[in-house]
Protein backbone atom coordinates (compact mmCIF):
# COMPACT_ATOMS: atom_id res chain seq x y z
CA UNK A 1 0.00 0.00 0.00
CA UNK A 2 1.38 3.05 -1.27
CA UNK A 3 2.29 6.09 1.56
CA UNK A 4 0.31 8.95 1.50
CA UNK A 5 1.49 11.95 3.91
CA UNK A 6 -1.31 13.65 5.84
CA UNK A 7 -1.26 17.37 4.90
CA UNK A 8 -3.56 20.09 4.63
CA UNK A 9 -4.64 19.68 1.20
CA UNK A 10 -6.42 16.37 2.48
CA UNK A 11 -9.98 16.87 3.07
CA UNK A 12 -10.17 14.77 5.83
CA UNK A 13 -7.71 16.05 7.85
CA UNK A 14 -9.04 19.55 7.64
CA UNK A 15 -12.73 18.80 8.24
CA UNK A 16 -11.27 17.22 11.12
CA UNK A 17 -10.00 20.81 12.23
CA UNK A 18 -13.29 22.84 11.48
CA UNK A 19 -14.97 20.28 13.45
CA UNK A 20 -12.68 20.35 16.32
CA UNK A 21 -12.74 24.24 16.16
CA UNK A 22 -16.09 24.36 16.09
CA UNK A 23 -16.33 21.71 19.27
CA UNK A 24 -13.87 24.58 20.57
CA UNK A 25 -16.36 27.33 20.09
CA UNK A 26 -19.09 25.26 21.32
CA UNK A 27 -17.65 24.45 25.00
CA UNK A 28 -16.58 28.04 24.99
CA UNK A 29 -19.90 29.01 24.57
CA UNK A 30 -21.14 27.38 27.21
CA UNK A 31 -18.72 28.87 29.69
CA UNK A 32 -19.87 32.48 28.17
CA UNK A 33 -23.91 31.64 28.55
CA UNK A 34 -22.73 30.67 31.90
CA UNK A 35 -21.55 34.17 32.43
CA UNK A 36 -25.07 35.54 32.04
CA UNK A 37 -26.17 34.18 35.50
CA UNK A 38 -23.84 36.18 37.65
CA UNK A 39 -24.85 38.94 39.78
CA UNK A 40 -23.83 41.29 42.14
CA UNK A 41 -21.82 39.81 45.29
CA UNK A 42 -20.13 41.40 48.25
CA UNK A 43 -17.30 43.88 46.96
CA UNK A 44 -19.36 44.39 43.88
CA UNK A 45 -21.60 46.31 45.72
CA UNK A 46 -18.97 48.37 47.54
CA UNK A 47 -17.35 49.27 43.89
CA UNK A 48 -21.01 50.21 42.34
CA UNK A 49 -21.16 52.60 44.62
CA UNK A 50 -17.97 54.14 44.71
CA UNK A 51 -18.02 54.53 40.48
CA UNK A 52 -21.41 55.37 40.45
CA UNK A 53 -21.27 58.03 43.17
CA UNK A 54 -18.30 59.74 40.47
CA UNK A 55 -16.55 59.52 37.79
CA UNK A 56 -14.24 56.13 37.02
CA UNK A 57 -10.92 58.45 37.07
CA UNK A 58 -12.25 60.24 40.04
CA UNK A 59 -12.91 56.80 41.70
CA UNK A 60 -9.62 55.38 41.41
CA UNK A 61 -7.93 58.41 42.18
CA UNK A 62 -9.89 58.80 45.42
CA UNK A 63 -9.12 55.05 46.36
CA UNK A 64 -5.91 55.45 45.73
CA UNK A 65 -4.98 58.52 48.11
CA UNK A 66 -6.96 57.35 50.55
CA UNK A 67 -4.89 53.97 50.76
CA UNK A 68 -7.18 52.76 53.53
CA UNK A 69 -7.38 49.09 52.10
CA UNK A 70 -4.84 46.81 50.39
CA UNK A 71 -6.75 46.55 47.52
CA UNK A 72 -6.38 50.27 46.98
CA UNK A 73 -3.17 50.46 45.26
CA UNK A 74 -4.33 48.92 42.32
CA UNK A 75 -5.92 51.52 39.74
CA UNK A 76 -6.73 49.52 36.33
CA UNK A 77 -9.73 47.00 38.14
CA UNK A 78 -11.87 50.09 39.37
CA UNK A 79 -11.78 51.95 36.46
CA UNK A 80 -13.05 48.88 33.83
CA UNK A 81 -15.54 48.35 36.98
CA UNK A 82 -16.64 51.89 36.26
CA UNK A 83 -17.12 51.11 32.39
CA UNK A 84 -19.11 48.05 33.66
CA UNK A 85 -21.23 49.99 35.32
CA UNK A 86 -22.18 51.97 32.60
CA UNK A 87 -24.59 49.38 31.28
CA UNK A 88 -26.70 49.46 34.26
CA UNK A 89 -28.41 46.90 36.23
CA UNK A 90 -27.59 44.01 33.64
CA UNK A 91 -23.94 45.35 33.88
CA UNK A 92 -22.68 41.70 35.37
CA UNK A 93 -24.42 39.73 33.24
CA UNK A 94 -23.46 41.47 29.87
CA UNK A 95 -19.43 42.17 30.83
CA UNK A 96 -18.68 38.42 32.10
CA UNK A 97 -19.79 36.53 29.45
CA UNK A 98 -18.23 39.35 26.44
CA UNK A 99 -14.96 39.31 28.88
CA UNK A 100 -14.89 35.10 28.48
CA UNK A 101 -15.42 35.73 24.28
CA UNK A 102 -12.70 38.58 24.43
CA UNK A 103 -10.63 36.13 26.15
CA UNK A 104 -10.71 33.54 23.18
CA UNK A 105 -10.47 36.89 20.62
CA UNK A 106 -7.39 37.99 22.02
CA UNK A 107 -5.69 34.40 22.49
CA UNK A 108 -6.05 33.92 19.07
CA UNK A 109 -4.99 36.86 17.35
CA UNK A 110 -1.89 36.14 19.84
CA UNK A 111 -1.58 32.81 18.13
CA UNK A 112 -2.12 34.01 14.91
CA UNK A 113 0.51 37.23 15.00
CA UNK A 114 3.47 34.34 16.78
CA UNK A 115 2.44 31.87 13.94
CA UNK A 116 3.22 34.98 11.38
CA UNK A 117 6.05 35.93 13.68
CA UNK A 118 7.78 32.62 13.31
CA UNK A 119 6.89 32.40 9.83
CA UNK A 120 4.96 29.12 9.85
CA UNK A 121 2.33 28.29 7.24
CA UNK A 122 -0.83 27.17 7.53
CA UNK A 123 -4.43 28.41 6.79
CA UNK A 124 -6.18 30.97 9.68
CA UNK A 125 -9.15 28.57 11.63
CA UNK A 126 -6.05 26.44 12.82
CA UNK A 127 -4.97 29.60 14.82
CA UNK A 128 -8.48 30.41 16.38
CA UNK A 129 -8.24 26.44 16.97
CA UNK A 130 -5.47 27.15 18.90
CA UNK A 131 -6.77 30.41 20.89
CA UNK A 132 -9.63 28.47 21.80
CA UNK A 133 -7.79 25.36 23.19
CA UNK A 134 -5.93 27.42 25.31
CA UNK A 135 -9.20 29.37 26.48
CA UNK A 136 -10.81 26.06 26.98
CA UNK A 137 -8.48 24.26 29.10
CA UNK A 138 -7.52 27.27 31.02
CA UNK A 139 -11.00 27.64 32.43
CA UNK A 140 -11.40 24.05 32.76
CA UNK A 141 -9.12 23.31 35.02
CA UNK A 142 -9.41 26.64 36.76
CA UNK A 143 -8.68 26.65 40.33
CA UNK A 144 -11.76 28.39 41.14
CA UNK A 145 -13.72 29.48 38.15
CA UNK A 146 -16.31 31.17 39.67
CA UNK A 147 -14.31 33.64 41.63
CA UNK A 148 -11.44 34.17 38.80
CA UNK A 149 -14.63 34.82 36.31
CA UNK A 150 -17.95 34.73 37.83
CA UNK A 151 -17.41 37.36 40.59
CA UNK A 152 -16.76 40.51 38.52
CA UNK A 153 -14.78 42.06 41.85
CA UNK A 154 -12.55 39.48 41.58
CA UNK A 155 -12.90 38.67 37.57
CA UNK A 156 -11.09 42.17 37.09
CA UNK A 157 -8.22 41.79 39.21
CA UNK A 158 -7.19 37.78 38.17
CA UNK A 159 -9.05 37.35 34.47
CA UNK A 160 -9.33 41.15 33.20
CA UNK A 161 -5.52 41.37 32.90
CA UNK A 162 -5.24 38.49 31.26
CA UNK A 163 -8.28 39.39 28.50
CA UNK A 164 -6.04 42.45 28.07
CA UNK A 165 -2.60 41.39 28.36
CA UNK A 166 -3.58 38.77 25.13
CA UNK A 167 -4.50 41.43 23.08
CA UNK A 168 -1.23 43.55 24.17
CA UNK A 169 0.65 40.13 23.35
CA UNK A 170 -0.68 39.80 19.92
CA UNK A 171 -0.40 43.83 19.20
CA UNK A 172 3.22 43.58 20.07
CA UNK A 173 4.31 40.27 18.14
CA UNK A 174 2.66 42.46 15.61
CA UNK A 175 4.66 45.41 15.77
CA UNK A 176 7.73 43.42 16.68
CA UNK A 177 6.97 41.65 13.28
CA UNK A 178 6.20 44.88 11.43
CA UNK A 179 9.71 46.20 12.54
CA UNK A 180 11.59 43.62 9.99
CA UNK A 181 10.36 45.55 7.09
CA UNK A 182 8.68 49.04 8.67
CA UNK A 183 10.44 52.12 10.51
CA UNK A 184 9.69 52.13 13.88
CA UNK A 185 6.00 53.86 14.57
CA UNK A 186 5.81 56.27 17.87
CA UNK A 187 2.41 55.45 18.17
CA UNK A 188 2.72 51.71 18.34
CA UNK A 189 5.45 52.55 21.04
CA UNK A 190 3.01 54.51 23.35
CA UNK A 191 0.42 52.14 22.39
CA UNK A 192 2.83 49.56 24.04
CA UNK A 193 3.87 51.74 26.73
CA UNK A 194 0.43 52.58 27.95
CA UNK A 195 -1.16 49.03 27.25
CA UNK A 196 1.90 47.54 29.40
CA UNK A 197 1.15 50.13 32.31
CA UNK A 198 -2.76 50.01 32.02
CA UNK A 199 -2.49 45.73 32.45
CA UNK A 200 -0.07 46.26 35.38
CA UNK A 201 -2.65 48.20 37.35
CA UNK A 202 -5.28 45.31 37.40
CA UNK A 203 -3.34 43.49 40.07
CA UNK A 204 0.12 42.76 41.39
CA UNK A 205 0.67 38.83 39.73
CA UNK A 206 0.31 40.08 36.76
CA UNK A 207 2.55 42.60 37.32
CA UNK A 208 5.49 40.54 38.74
CA UNK A 209 5.00 38.41 36.09
CA UNK A 210 5.54 40.98 33.32
CA UNK A 211 8.63 42.45 34.75
CA UNK A 212 10.00 39.37 34.79
CA UNK A 213 8.89 38.01 31.36
CA UNK A 214 10.13 41.30 29.53
CA UNK A 215 13.69 41.07 30.76
CA UNK A 216 14.14 37.73 29.55
CA UNK A 217 12.60 38.69 25.83
CA UNK A 218 14.69 41.41 25.43
CA UNK A 219 17.53 38.91 26.62
CA UNK A 220 16.79 36.42 24.32
CA UNK A 221 16.30 39.79 21.16
CA UNK A 222 20.17 40.76 22.22
CA UNK A 223 20.90 37.46 21.75
CA UNK A 224 19.43 35.74 18.95
CA UNK A 225 18.36 39.02 16.72
CA UNK A 226 20.16 40.50 14.31
CA UNK A 227 20.95 44.16 13.12
CA UNK A 228 19.31 46.60 12.61
CA UNK A 229 16.39 45.08 13.06
CA UNK A 230 17.27 43.85 16.76
CA UNK A 231 17.61 47.61 18.08
CA UNK A 232 14.65 48.72 16.91
CA UNK A 233 12.76 45.39 18.64
CA UNK A 234 14.67 46.00 21.76
CA UNK A 235 13.35 49.87 21.43
CA UNK A 236 9.61 48.18 21.52
CA UNK A 237 10.42 45.90 24.24
CA UNK A 238 12.11 48.84 26.36
CA UNK A 239 9.22 50.78 26.15
CA UNK A 240 6.66 47.81 27.12
CA UNK A 241 9.20 47.09 30.44
CA UNK A 242 8.69 51.06 31.11
CA UNK A 243 5.04 50.59 31.24
CA UNK A 244 5.24 47.55 33.53
CA UNK A 245 7.91 48.95 35.31
CA UNK A 246 5.86 52.52 36.08
CA UNK A 247 2.68 50.54 37.03
CA UNK A 248 4.53 48.47 39.69
CA UNK A 249 6.28 50.85 41.08
CA UNK A 250 2.87 52.79 41.43
CA UNK A 251 1.59 49.71 42.86
CA UNK A 252 4.31 49.50 45.38
CA UNK A 253 5.08 52.65 46.57
CA UNK A 254 0.91 53.70 46.90
CA UNK A 255 -0.28 55.10 50.50
CA UNK A 256 -2.21 51.54 50.67
CA UNK A 257 1.20 49.88 50.47
CA UNK A 258 2.72 52.37 53.46
CA UNK A 259 -0.37 52.05 55.72
CA UNK A 260 -1.85 48.80 55.47
CA UNK A 261 0.42 47.26 58.63
CA UNK A 262 -0.07 43.72 58.10
CA UNK A 263 2.09 44.05 54.73
CA UNK A 264 5.11 45.41 56.56
CA UNK A 265 8.08 43.83 57.13
CA UNK A 266 8.47 41.13 55.14
CA UNK A 267 11.56 38.78 54.58
CA UNK A 268 12.65 39.08 50.94
CA UNK A 269 14.54 36.12 50.88
CA UNK A 270 11.80 34.18 52.76
CA UNK A 271 9.12 35.55 50.24
CA UNK A 272 11.28 34.34 47.21
CA UNK A 273 12.42 31.05 48.07
CA UNK A 274 8.79 30.26 49.40
CA UNK A 275 7.45 31.56 45.90
CA UNK A 276 9.58 29.04 44.09
CA UNK A 277 8.81 26.40 46.50
CA UNK A 278 4.52 26.82 46.14
CA UNK A 279 5.23 27.21 42.14
CA UNK A 280 7.28 23.58 42.44
CA UNK A 281 4.72 22.45 44.61
CA UNK A 282 1.42 23.88 42.39
CA UNK A 283 3.15 22.31 39.47
CA UNK A 284 2.83 19.00 40.96
CA UNK A 285 -0.23 19.43 42.40
CA UNK A 286 -1.61 20.31 38.89
CA UNK A 287 -0.40 17.07 37.43
CA UNK A 288 -1.35 14.95 40.32
CA UNK A 289 -4.98 15.91 40.57
CA UNK A 290 -5.66 16.43 36.90
CA UNK A 291 -3.52 13.95 34.83
CA UNK A 292 -5.77 13.47 31.63
CA UNK A 293 -6.75 17.01 30.73
CA UNK A 294 -2.65 17.98 31.13
CA UNK A 295 -1.89 14.70 28.90
CA UNK A 296 -4.33 15.85 26.54
CA UNK A 297 -2.50 19.43 26.84
CA UNK A 298 0.37 17.70 25.01
CA UNK A 299 -1.03 15.29 22.65
CA UNK A 300 -3.10 17.78 20.91
CA UNK A 301 -0.73 19.97 19.44
CA UNK A 302 1.92 17.05 19.61
CA UNK A 303 -0.04 14.86 17.33
CA UNK A 304 -1.18 17.99 15.04
CA UNK A 305 2.29 19.07 14.35
CA UNK A 306 3.41 15.29 13.23
CA UNK A 307 0.94 15.27 11.39
CA UNK A 308 1.55 18.23 9.88
CA UNK A 309 4.75 17.54 9.17
CA UNK A 310 4.21 14.73 7.86
CA UNK A 311 3.95 16.20 4.15
CA UNK A 312 7.33 17.99 4.87
CA UNK A 313 10.39 17.02 2.84
CA UNK A 314 13.05 18.85 3.96
CA UNK A 315 14.51 17.29 7.56
CA UNK A 316 14.82 19.38 10.53
CA UNK A 317 18.57 20.96 10.19
CA UNK A 318 20.75 19.90 13.10
CA UNK A 319 20.37 23.31 14.61
CA UNK A 320 16.91 23.82 14.36
CA UNK A 321 17.05 20.29 16.56
CA UNK A 322 19.50 21.86 19.19
CA UNK A 323 17.15 24.62 19.51
CA UNK A 324 14.07 22.37 19.73
CA UNK A 325 15.95 20.20 22.17
CA UNK A 326 16.97 23.40 24.06
CA UNK A 327 13.53 25.00 24.11
CA UNK A 328 12.08 21.59 25.39
CA UNK A 329 14.16 21.95 28.81
CA UNK A 330 14.06 25.83 28.75
CA UNK A 331 10.19 26.33 29.33
CA UNK A 332 9.72 23.81 32.15
CA UNK A 333 12.10 26.31 33.72
CA UNK A 334 10.81 29.39 32.35
CA UNK A 335 7.53 28.34 33.51
CA UNK A 336 8.21 27.31 37.24
CA UNK A 337 9.90 30.96 37.09
CA UNK A 338 7.06 32.77 36.02
CA UNK A 339 4.28 30.81 38.35
CA UNK A 340 6.82 31.97 41.35
CA UNK A 341 7.12 35.25 40.05
CA UNK A 342 3.23 35.53 39.92
CA UNK A 343 3.20 33.99 43.25
CA UNK A 344 5.44 36.45 45.44
CA UNK A 345 3.19 39.37 45.31
CA UNK A 346 0.31 37.14 47.34
CA UNK A 347 3.20 35.42 49.53
CA UNK A 348 4.08 39.02 50.53
CA UNK A 349 0.63 39.88 50.99
CA UNK A 350 -0.96 36.89 52.59
CA UNK A 351 1.71 36.38 55.88
CA UNK A 352 3.67 33.65 53.41
CA UNK A 353 0.80 31.69 53.07
CA UNK A 354 0.15 29.91 49.85
CA UNK A 355 -2.18 31.66 47.27
CA UNK A 356 -5.57 31.67 47.02
CA UNK A 357 -7.70 30.03 44.72
CA UNK A 358 -8.43 32.80 42.33
CA UNK A 359 -5.01 34.27 42.33
CA UNK A 360 -3.13 30.45 40.90
CA UNK A 361 -5.63 31.11 37.36
CA UNK A 362 -2.48 33.10 35.97
CA UNK A 363 -0.56 30.47 37.22
CA UNK A 364 -2.53 27.43 35.53
CA UNK A 365 -2.79 29.28 32.08
CA UNK A 366 1.00 29.56 32.30
CA UNK A 367 1.41 25.84 33.14
CA UNK A 368 -1.09 24.99 30.15
CA UNK A 369 0.80 27.49 27.65
CA UNK A 370 3.95 26.11 28.58
CA UNK A 371 2.63 22.29 28.02
CA UNK A 372 1.10 23.04 25.01
CA UNK A 373 4.65 24.41 23.63
CA UNK A 374 5.90 21.30 24.54
CA UNK A 375 3.75 19.46 22.77
CA UNK A 376 4.65 21.35 19.79
CA UNK A 377 8.12 20.56 20.12
CA UNK A 378 8.01 17.22 20.50
CA UNK A 379 5.80 17.01 17.56
CA UNK A 380 8.48 18.98 15.63
CA UNK A 381 11.46 16.56 17.14
CA UNK A 382 9.48 13.17 16.05
CA UNK A 383 8.16 14.33 12.62
CA UNK A 384 10.42 11.69 10.91
CA UNK A 385 9.17 9.17 12.81
CA UNK A 386 6.90 6.58 10.73
CA UNK A 387 4.86 3.43 11.66
CA UNK A 388 7.56 0.71 10.80
CA UNK A 389 4.90 -1.64 9.55
CA UNK A 390 1.76 0.08 8.27
CA UNK A 391 2.67 3.96 7.82
CA UNK A 392 -0.68 4.39 6.16
CA UNK A 393 -3.12 3.02 8.67
CA UNK A 394 -0.48 4.40 11.97
CA UNK A 395 -1.09 7.63 10.42
CA UNK A 396 -5.04 7.62 10.74
CA UNK A 397 -4.61 5.71 13.95
CA UNK A 398 -2.96 9.53 15.37
CA UNK A 399 -5.59 11.42 12.90
CA UNK A 400 -8.43 10.05 14.84
CA UNK A 401 -7.09 9.88 18.13
CA UNK A 402 -6.51 13.82 17.12
CA UNK A 403 -10.25 13.48 16.41
CA UNK A 404 -11.53 12.42 19.78
CA UNK A 405 -8.76 14.91 21.74
CA UNK A 406 -9.97 18.02 19.45
CA UNK A 407 -13.51 17.27 19.01
CA UNK A 408 -15.47 14.68 21.49
CA UNK A 409 -13.37 15.61 24.72
CA UNK A 410 -14.32 19.57 24.89
CA UNK A 411 -17.78 18.56 24.41
CA UNK A 412 -18.02 15.99 26.61
CA UNK A 413 -16.28 18.72 28.56
CA UNK A 414 -18.89 21.28 27.99
CA UNK A 415 -21.92 19.22 28.14
CA UNK A 416 -21.04 18.18 31.81
CA UNK A 417 -20.93 22.01 32.48
CA UNK A 418 -24.24 22.65 30.89
CA UNK A 419 -25.71 19.96 32.86
CA UNK A 420 -23.96 20.46 36.44
CA UNK A 421 -23.16 23.88 36.93
CA UNK A 422 -25.92 25.83 34.52
CA UNK A 423 -28.62 24.91 36.98
CA UNK A 424 -26.82 25.76 40.00
CA UNK A 425 -26.17 29.35 38.55
CA UNK A 426 -29.46 29.70 37.23
CA UNK A 427 -31.05 28.90 40.52
CA UNK A 428 -29.15 31.35 42.14
CA UNK A 429 -29.58 34.15 39.64
CA UNK A 430 -33.56 33.18 40.32
CA UNK A 431 -33.28 33.72 43.89
CA UNK A 432 -30.95 36.99 43.62
CA UNK A 433 -33.44 38.47 41.40
CA UNK A 434 -36.05 37.78 43.36
CA UNK A 435 -34.72 39.55 46.17
CA UNK A 436 -33.58 42.41 44.19
CA UNK A 437 -37.43 43.00 43.09
CA UNK A 438 -38.91 42.99 46.36
CA UNK A 439 -36.20 44.84 47.70
CA UNK A 440 -36.86 47.81 45.06
CA UNK A 441 -40.78 47.28 45.53
CA UNK A 442 -40.33 47.94 49.30
CA UNK A 443 -38.03 51.12 47.80
CA UNK A 444 -41.24 52.08 45.87
CA UNK A 445 -43.38 52.19 48.84
CA UNK A 446 -40.99 54.81 50.80
CA UNK A 447 -38.96 51.92 52.98
CA UNK A 448 -35.48 52.91 54.23
CA UNK A 449 -34.89 49.66 56.13
CA UNK A 450 -35.51 46.40 54.32
CA UNK A 451 -35.14 42.94 55.52
CA UNK A 452 -34.66 40.29 52.68
CA UNK A 453 -34.05 36.58 53.03
CA UNK A 454 -30.74 35.65 52.81
CA UNK A 455 -29.23 33.24 50.11
CA UNK A 456 -26.44 30.84 50.34
CA UNK A 457 -23.67 31.85 50.17
CA UNK A 458 -21.99 31.10 46.11
CA UNK A 459 -18.65 30.29 45.36
CA UNK A 460 -17.60 31.31 48.60
CA UNK A 461 -18.77 35.07 48.24
CA UNK A 462 -20.23 36.67 51.67
CA UNK A 463 -23.91 37.43 51.70
CA UNK A 464 -26.07 39.52 53.38
CA UNK A 465 -26.00 39.05 57.00
CA UNK A 466 -28.32 39.32 60.33
CA UNK A 467 -26.07 42.25 60.90
CA UNK A 468 -26.80 45.73 59.66
CA UNK A 469 -23.38 47.05 60.23
CA UNK A 470 -21.46 44.36 58.33
CA UNK A 471 -19.86 45.09 55.68
CA UNK A 472 -21.72 43.84 53.06
CA UNK A 473 -25.08 44.78 53.97
CA UNK A 474 -23.87 48.46 54.68
CA UNK A 475 -22.56 48.32 51.19
CA UNK A 476 -25.60 46.62 49.56
CA UNK A 477 -27.93 49.35 51.52
CA UNK A 478 -25.40 52.25 50.20
CA UNK A 479 -25.87 50.50 46.62
CA UNK A 480 -29.90 50.33 46.51
CA UNK A 481 -29.89 53.98 48.17
CA UNK A 482 -31.44 52.56 51.74
CA UNK A 483 -30.69 53.29 55.47
CA UNK A 484 -30.10 49.49 56.52
CA UNK A 485 -30.45 45.98 54.95
CA UNK A 486 -30.33 43.02 56.90
CA UNK A 487 -31.21 39.28 56.35
CA UNK A 488 -31.61 37.41 59.42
Amino acid sequence: MQFTPVSFERKDFRTILWLGLVAMLAAIGVYAYLGIFSRYFADDYCEAVRVNRESPFEAVSERYLAGSTRSANRYSNLFFVGISEMLARNSIPITIPAMVVLWVIGLSWCAHEIRRFLRIDWFLPIDFFWGLTLGFFSLLLAPNLFQSVYWRSAMMTHFAPLVFGAFLSAYTVRQLRNLQTEAPSLLAHVIVFLGSFLVAGFSEPPVATMVTTLPLLIGAIWFWGKAPVRQKRLALLAWAFAGALLGFLILVFSPASINVVETRHRDALAVLGLSFYYSYLFIIDSLKTSPVPFVIIVLLPFSFIWLYKQAAATPLSRNQIYLLLLGSVVIPVFMWLLIAASFAPSVYGQNYNFPVERTRFLARTIVITALMVEGIIFGYLLHAWRFKYNPFFGQWAVLLSFAVLAIVYPLRAAWKVYQSDVPIYRSHAEQWDMRDVQIREAIAAGAKDVTVQQLDSFGGAPEYKGNATHWVNRCAARYYGLNSIIAP
